[in-house]
């Protein structure tokens, strides 16, 4: 988020009863012994640790299922700006980013781990007062990234299935009340990332600021324009004409990202069409800069 750090995002979650994985927060890790640093881990066998600074920056460092001993000695080597995000490590099996507005929630819905790099089509999930409406992409199986201790980062087919969009359904009602409060609280529409894992269940992980104007969601939305060119790279030659973005950048080449995101900028692009969903990572940089992002979907 860009006006909070994580940690402030964490105590806001939890504030408000979305928080279910216990986040501890160290906020001078640095000054505290290896040891101190393990002993207070040992009640989980495995970690993930994210760091926050000062003033939210993206792609801090972080660690997925590390043991104990292993978070400890790789915290001793951060940066003393850094505050760490300890939580205990589990296994996403998919993955949501939604977008709360004042009469309505939309949800974008993927299965496993959602990184910035990610090119699947999520499934949409727009929950009113009045009802509710699912867009399922037309593909049948994804290419999903999963996590396991074992082997690290895996790919693997996967769709969003039934007992999933049921379990973000029933998520969404229960903590409706507590979305509007944060809501109030924040005076803005805003953006939550969620995980979901067998042991907890869905759990908040943190809050975005960036979000599509709510008309967005509406079923009607035009598919793009039949001379719409599609991108594949950041660095294909920019059309003069409408643009749909269709490519992956890893976490690590945020800083490649940004550049082809001031090149759409001078060249004077104020609209781009995604696959990879309006509450994207991707989408998420491109409305940070000021460029209009609609679904490639319609």
């Amino acid at each position: 988020m860009s006006d909070w750090d994580k940690v402030e995002a964490v105590n806001a979650l939890e504030a408000h009863g979305l928080l279910r994985v216990p986040i501890r927060v160290v906020r001078r890790p640095h000054q505290m012994s290896t040891r101190a640093l393990r002993d207070s881990f040992s009640e989980h066998r495995l970690l993930v640790l994210r760091t926050a600074a000062a003033s939210e920056e993206r792609n801090l460092p972080r660690l997925v299922g590390a043991t104990p001993a292993a978070a400890a000695t790789w915290i001793g080597d951060l940066a003393p700006r850094l505050s760490v995000l300890v939580q205990p490590y589990e296994q996403v099996l998919f993955s949501v980013e939604l977008a709360v507005y004042e009469s309505v929630v939309a949800a974008e819905i993927i299965p496993g781990i959602w990184e910035l790099d990610s090119r699947l089509t999520p499934a949409v999930l727009v929950v009113k007062d009045d009802g509710l409406e699912l867009t399922i992409p037309d593909t049948h199986l994804q290419v999903a990234r999963f996590h396991d201790p074992h082997h690290g980062t895996r790919q693997r087919p996967a769709r969003v299935d039934d007992w999933q969009i049921a379990t973000l359904v029933a998520w969404v009602r229960e903590h409706r009340s507590h979305l509007s409060a944060l809501l109030d609280d924040l005076g803005r529409p805003f953006g939550l990332k969620l995980h979901h894992s067998s042991r907890y269940g869905l759990s908040a992980q943190n809050i975005r600021s960036s979000v599509p104007e709510p008309d967005t969601w509406q079923q009607d939305t035009p598919a793009p324009p039949i001379n719409t060119a599609p991108l594949s790279s950041t660095d294909a030659p920019l059309p003069d004409g409408p643009v749909l973005l269709d490519m992956s950048v890893a976490r690590e080449e945020h800083a490649r990202l940004a550049v082809f995101i001031d090149r759409l900028r001078r060249a004077g692009t104020r609209e781009v069409y995604l696959r990879s969903g309006l509450l994207s990572h991707l989408a998420i940089n491109l409305r940070e800069a000021g460029i209009t992002v609609r679904s490639a979907h319609g």
